[in-house]
């Protein structure tokens, strides 16, 4: 467990709503991992067993608690919540995907609540995870190749979920007051589809090779195999565009944001 999520626990009482009690206590460092506090930790979290289709539960657990980790957009009306913060996604133009849309229109809901607190939202890029769904079992692990229909050289944007996470640990240790209702672009690392395959090469010492695919082959991959919806498959086989690196990544985590390089290390089993 890291020092600063630790030390957030320490400090607060928290909630986790989940569909099973037993995965939390098997898996979660939170609860059992054999650390310095944990007996501590133990005492000021809550487990209540649920699923979004009876927020009940939920609704009545976070009564008296004054910071929201967002899942679901009604949950901000609970009374005594005097901090949101809620992951979206990167802004893009208003109408170039569906799929998009559903983030800036859950943002738009929060923000025109009646007399709601702060309201601070994250708004991540691409996923280096999204590998494993995209193509890591289809095609790396059974091919050596790493798919896509973007150009070998072309620029694509990452975050790590680890910093959208630290970024959020950050933000809610920080006083109510000092985000205040700011919205935070997250991109922490710019790398090429050659740049990926290379590097997955070294991480996993075999020789991935980058196969780019016609557009048509790219949607129709996704629908079968990571059985996306169209509106899925048709944002991650066409999308194009990238920004630079978010220059306020760092002073948010309080260090240099993961870069691809890292993340892959650390995640190659």
């Amino acid at each position: 467990m890291s020092t600063k999520i630790k030390f957030l626990l320490l400090e607060l009482q928290i909630t986790i709503y989940a569909r099973s009690r037993e995965k939390v206590n098997n898996q979660s460092s939170l609860i059992s991992a054999n650390n310095d506090g944990v007996d501590k930790i133990k005492k000021k979290v809550t487990i209540i067993q649920g699923d979004f289709e009876n927020l009940i539960p939920f609704e009545s657990g976070i009564i008296g608690h004054t910071l929201l980790f967002l899942l679901v957009a009604d949950i901000p009306k609970q009374p005594g919540v005097k901090q949101i913060v809620d992951i979206e996604a990167k802004r893009i133009s208003w109408r170039s995907y569906s799929l998009i849309d559903r983030h800036l229109d859950a943002e738009k809901v929060i923000y025109a609540i009646p007399d709601r607190k702060y309201y601070v939202t994250l708004r991540p890029t691409n996923f280096m995870s999204n590998i494993f769904f995209l193509c890591y079992d289809g095609t790396i692990q059974s091919e050596d190749t790493l798919i896509d229909s973007a150009g070998p050289e072309e620029k694509q944007e990452w975050i790590s979920l680890y910093d959208i996470a630290q970024v959020a640990v950050n933000i809610l240790q920080d006083p109510i007051d000092k985000h205040g209702d700011a919205a935070y672009d997250l991109v922490g690392d710019i790398k090429t589809l050659l740049e990926r395959a290379a590097i997955l090469s070294t991480t996993l010492g075999c020789t991935i090779t980058y196969k780019q695919l016609l557009v048509q082959e790219c949607y129709k991959y996704l629908i079968k195999n990571a059985r996306m919806d169209h509106l899925e498959a048709h944002f991650f086989a066409t999308y194009q565009g990238c920004s630079p690196i978010t220059r306020a990544l760092s002073l948010l985590l309080g260090r240099a944001s993961e870069t691809y390089e890292i993340w892959a290390t650390k995640n190659k089993q």
